[in-house]
This record gives C-alpha cells, sequence and structure tokens, in this order.
C-alpha cells in the first residue's frame, strides 16, 4: 500500500511539473521578469532562471515518472517555490502574480500559493522516500486527483460572486 501511495505522490508532482513548466515554455522572458519582480534573488539570476526554470520542470517531471529518486530535486524546487512566495506575502507584496501556470494568469500570491507548494514538497518527499516507480493504478488514481482538483478550481473561477448583506434573495 505504501508503493501505492508513493506512486500517487509521484504522479502528482510530475503531472504538475510538466504542466507548469509547458505552459510556461512559450513566454520564457516573461517568466523571467515575474521572478524577478519577486525579488528574491539578483535581478540577471533572476531573467536567466526564467528561461532555465521551466526546461527543467519539464524534464523533470518526464524524469520521475521513470527514475523516482530524482524526485530530491522536486522537493527542492517545491520548497523554494513556497519559500519565495512566503517570503513575498510576508512582506506584504500580495499584489504579485504567482505564475505559477503560465504568465497570463491573474492570480495573485496568498498563504494558499505557500500551502501548495509545501503539500507539493511533502509529495515528492513521500515519492523519494518511496522509491517506487508508479504502478498503472496510482497512475490513474493521481491522474484522477489532479482532475478533479482543477474542475473544483474552474467551478470556484465560474461560481458567480458571494454577496453581503441581508438582501440576499432565496
Amino acid at each position: 500500500m505504501a508503493s501505492i501511495g508513493a506512486g500517487i505522490a509521484n504522479v502528482i508532482c510530475a503531472i504538475v511539473l510538466l504542466a507548469a513548466g509547458a505552459i510556461k515554455l512559450g513566454h520564457l522572458s516573461v517568466f523571467g521578469q515575474q521572478i524577478t519582480a519577486y525579488q528574491i534573488i539578483p535581478e540577471r539570476l533572476a531573467r536567466v532562471a526564467g528561461y532555465v526554470l521551466p526546461p527543467i520542470e519539464v524534464l523533470l517531471g518526464l524524469s520521475m515518472l521513470f527514475a523516482p529518486q530524482l524526485a530530491a530535486a522536486a522537493v527542492f524546487l517545491f520548497a523554494s517555490f513556497a519559500l519565495a512566495v512566503g517570503f513575498n506575502v510576508l512582506r506584504g507584496r500580495t499584489d504579485l502574480r504567482c505564475a505559477c501556470f503560465g504568465v497570463t494568469g491573474q492570480h495573485t500570491i496568498s498563504w494558499a500559493h505557500v500551502a501548495g507548494n509545501a503539500i507539493l514538497a511533502l509529495l515528492a518527499t513521500i515519492t523519494f522516500v518511496g522509491h517506487h516507480r508508479p504502478s498503472f493504478i496510482a497512475f490513474q488514481i493521481g491522474v484522477s486527483t489532479l482532475l478533479v482538483i482543477a474542475l473544483g478550481a474552474a467551478w470556484r473561477a465560474m461560481a458567480p460572486p458571494l454577496q453581503s448583506g441581508g438582501n440576499q434573495k432565496p
């Protein structure tokens, strides 16, 4: 059962990395500008990171499915992302766009982004410790889990905003 859990964690991390990296590939210079806006690393290094990180995410996502021991690199990436967002939330800079899944997103950073990256770092740790390639059932459960999460996010995005006050009609 532990190997199935590690396999599910592996699939979730791998697909998140693949999707996030692939979406950014067409906008590398803009992604570098967004990294620069976080003011965590020097501007020149941030711009280089904008070109380097998306291909690394894609390659790491693919590699994790076949070599789970590479999940240590995913732990580092997800933890780094959580720290970068967390530092900026603590600074009160919540107007920054997350750019998690591309540079055109409208979502600004929050503690939810920190928690999401921390959870992904934990899942990558489980993958690394488990050292098992995902079985077919683990792959199915991992993909299904991500689809349910994506569906929930889309549903929330399409829902009308809640009205406050006492003038609500049933």
